[in-house]
């Protein structure tokens, strides 16, 4: 029994003994394997620096760095546009502040400032540069761009070596950031097209910076960087590339929305005891948007404002370049060249360059002699153009045979009234009910026999908690508002909650009279809620100041609708206006009226002088979010020309991504009030939007009698 327990005891002290070694021989292939891995990860010795003079001086010159590195880039001469944007660049980089500058398009600006942030980063100045662009296409685009120098730029792969070699092991695989090793510690390196971390090498002045990039519209406030050794990093050098889009530089509520993001948030990313450095390289595109106001030293000194023109000045024999133009269009009409409009330049050269200077004069192309004819050259083949994006004056838009309105045009109509105060002229009011899925827009306007107009006030229905908003994004909306209801029972409960008490409102006129409104349309025309308008209407104690209308596309194929023929029972004005028979299924008069006819209308009373008859101006005390959200809303339009059939009409075309409600909104009062018997002393626009004054006042027509609501209907009723 003895031996057995022996022999026991041997054999688990022996399985005892080998599982130990087994341990023992697994913790050794792990460590072993470990040791190869790591070794594998260690990216090992750093190549030396190919040319540290090289490096050294262009650490002390931002163009030498530039022309040094980058030659395929700025290949011509540096003329004054970027040696003075460099050294700015250079003073705000080193000592921080704000810096705004307009150069002409293709002068290197979006090159300057990819440059600019990786001398900025490779020399250690800054720490954590941000690149803000206004689309998301860019702002990736100019992050690839880096990461491409990064990798695959020769001289700079030969004097940074602390950068590119950790950033060529990776070899384009994210993943092996991770693990990547250098003398068997982490270089944390970040490599992806959202944000690049350079690697903590000792004795790297770019060890652990970083240089990321965001649309103006994300997500900037609080953008920060965490390093291994828990400091919190926050952006010191912003570059804003152009933070506008040609459809935002033309949106009064953007531009606005754009000024406060770049003033608030984006000046405010840097740490409490932090400078930032913020560099903008811009374009002026319209008068007053971004650009344009944030260059004006008077209005922000604090970012010291530069316009750079392709051209100074202008030349004082205009004849001769008309000649020159003239010359050269029929030389490539003829497919004979230039050489012809040359040789007149040449021969004429003094008296057509006289009053004028190209900022930089080596910039032409291979047919041209000069920068000054090649910004002539520019000049007659787009006005518009030239004076946008290379002379940084842009004088407005001008799209159609009419002046366009603009956000800027708008504003000036600033009365200084108070909301829903009614001058002592006025004799009218009318109201216009924009309908849409999630919101009604209206509006409500005085109006004086000649036409002489005042927006006293603008709304939405259910009132919004923010000042700036869009029909997408509304919250609440009347569907919202009546939850367990189709989207006909909810906009009937909206209308007659809102609408209602409106109407049965008396707005009292700065003389003490009382008046209420006269003639209210509603707009038809939106999706599947027709029948639901027409029945509110028609069950309405107020129907007798209620009208359905709709809003008709009239071009120039089709017959004006004052020469349409006339049904038995309808009104057809000379003023593109016609209100049809009862006798339809609905048994419920319908108003149609020509928008491109009523927003020519529009336009020439925007531009009408204060004072004169048939101006319009709007009620208000100061430019505020909400009232630069109606100027963009009256702004969102433009005209085209067109003809057809011996026929000629302006053409009304929505901005991209703008809302019109509004706008719809105030044609819609004019319309009312052009029915309720207000007439202008001069005739009615053409169909291109001109007014032809007569010699004589027209004689006025009889007005058709107006009630007063409460003189007809018990108020509260519906």
């Amino acid at each position: 029994m003895s031996q057995n327990n022996n022999e026991q005891g041997d054999f688990f002290r022996g399985w005892e003994s080998a599982e130990s070694a087994y341990d023992k021989h697994r913790d050794r292939m792990a460590r072993q394997m470990a040791e190869m891995s790591a070794k594998g990860r260690d990216i090992g010795e750093i190549p030396t620096i190919a040319d540290p003079e090289r490096k050294e001086k262009c650490r002390k010159d931002f163009l030498l760095f530039c022309k040094t590195y980058f030659p395929e880039v700025f290949y011509l001469p540096w003329g004054p546009p970027q040696t003075e944007t460099a050294h700015r660049i250079v003073s705000t980089v080193l000592n921080g502040g704000n810096f705004a500058i307009a150069m002409p398009r293709g002068t290197g600006k979006s090159s300057l400032a990819e440059c600019a942030a990786m001398w900025a980063i490779f020399y250690g100045y800054r720490k954590f540069a941000l690149i803000v662009c206004a689309v998301d296409k860019a702002t990736k685009e100019i992050l690839q761009s880096i990461k491409v120098s990064i990798e695959t730029n020769r001289l700079i792969n030969e004097d940074f070596p602390e950068i590119c070699y950790p950033v060529e092991k990776i070899d384009g695989i994210t993943n092996r950031c991770k693990g990547q090793l250098y003398k068997g510690k982490h270089t944390y390196i970040e490599w992806n097209d959202e944000k690049l971390v350079m690697p903590h090498i000792e004795g790297s002045l770019a060890s652990g910076s970083i240089i990321t990039s965001s649309t103006i519209t994300g997500r900037l406030r609080g953008m920060k960087h965490k390093t291994p050794s828990g400091e919190i990093i926050r952006p010191d050098f912003v570059i804003i590339d152009d933070p506008q889009t040609h459809e935002s530089a033309k949106s009064a509520a953007q531009v606005a929305d754009r000024i406060q993001i770049i003033q608030s948030d984006i000046l405010g990313l840097a740490g409490p005891e932090e400078t930032l450095t913020t560099v903008m390289p811009c374009t002026v595109v319209c008068p007053n948007d971004v650009a344009d106001q944030l260059l004006d030293r008077e209005k922000y000194p604090d970012w010291n404002g530069r316009r750079i023109k392709l051209l100074d000045g202008w030349p004082k024999n205009f004849i001769l370049w008309l000649r020159y133009w003239e010359i050269r269009a029929n030389g490539m009409r003829k497919e004979q060249g230039t050489g012809e409009s040359n040789d007149f330049y040449i021969a004429h050269r003094q008296e057509m360059d006289e009053g004028c200077q190209a900022t930089w004069p080596e910039r032409y192309k291979r047919d041209e002699i000069s920068g000054i004819q090649y910004a002539m050259d520019l000049f007659f083949k787009n006005k518009q153009a030239f004076l946008s994006e290379y002379q940084n004056e842009p004088q407005g838009f001008d799209l159609g045979d009419g002046e366009q309105i603009t956000a800027t045009a708008v504003m000036k109509l600033l009365n200084n009234r108070h909301k829903g105060e009614i001058p002592a002229s006025a004799t009218r009011l009318t109201m216009f009910v924009d309908v849409q899925k999630n919101l009604l827009y209206s509006t409500i306007m005085a109006f004086d026999d000649d036409f002489t107009c005042w927006v006293i006030d603008y709304n939405a229905f259910p009132e919004q908690p923010l000042d700036i908003f869009t029909t997408k994004d509304a919250h609440p909306t009347y569907p919202e508002l009546y939850q367990g209801t189709g989207q006909e029972g909810a906009l009937t409960s909206a209308l007659t909650e809102f609408l209602i008490p409106m109407l049965h409102r008396t707005f009292t006129r700065e003389d003490g009279m009382e008046m209420t409104i006269d003639r209210c349309l509603i707009d038809s025309s939106w999706g599947d809620t027709t029948d639901a308008i027409y029945s509110f209407i028609k069950e309405s104690r107020l129907a007798a100041i209620l009208l359905p209308s709709k809003g008709m596309n009239v071009t120039a194929t089709l017959r004006p609708i004052s020469e349409s023929p006339r049904r038995l029972g309808e009104i057809i004005s000379p003023y593109e206006w016609t209100i049809g028979p009862v006798k339809n299924k609905r048994h419920v008069r319908l108003m149609r009226y020509d928008t491109n006819y009523w927003k020519n209308f529009l336009r020439n009373r925007v531009f009408t002088s204060r004072g004169d008859p048939g101006a319009i101006s709007i009620n208000g005390l100061e430019v505020d979010d909400r009232f630069r959200m109606l100027c963009d809303h009256l702004s969102s339009e433009y005209s085209i020309a067109e003809m057809a059939k011996g026929r000629r009409c302006d053409i009304w075309k929505l901005y991209p991504n703008r809302e019109n409600h509004w706008l719809d909104c105030v044609v819609g009062c004019m319309v009312a009030a052009s029915e309720r018997g207000c007439q202008l002393l001069i005739a009615p626009p053409t169909a291109s939007g001109k007014e032809a004054r007569q010699s004589k006042p027209q004689a006025k027509r009889p007005q058709p009698k107006t009630y007063s609501v409460k003189e007809t209907y018990s108020v509260g009723s519906y």
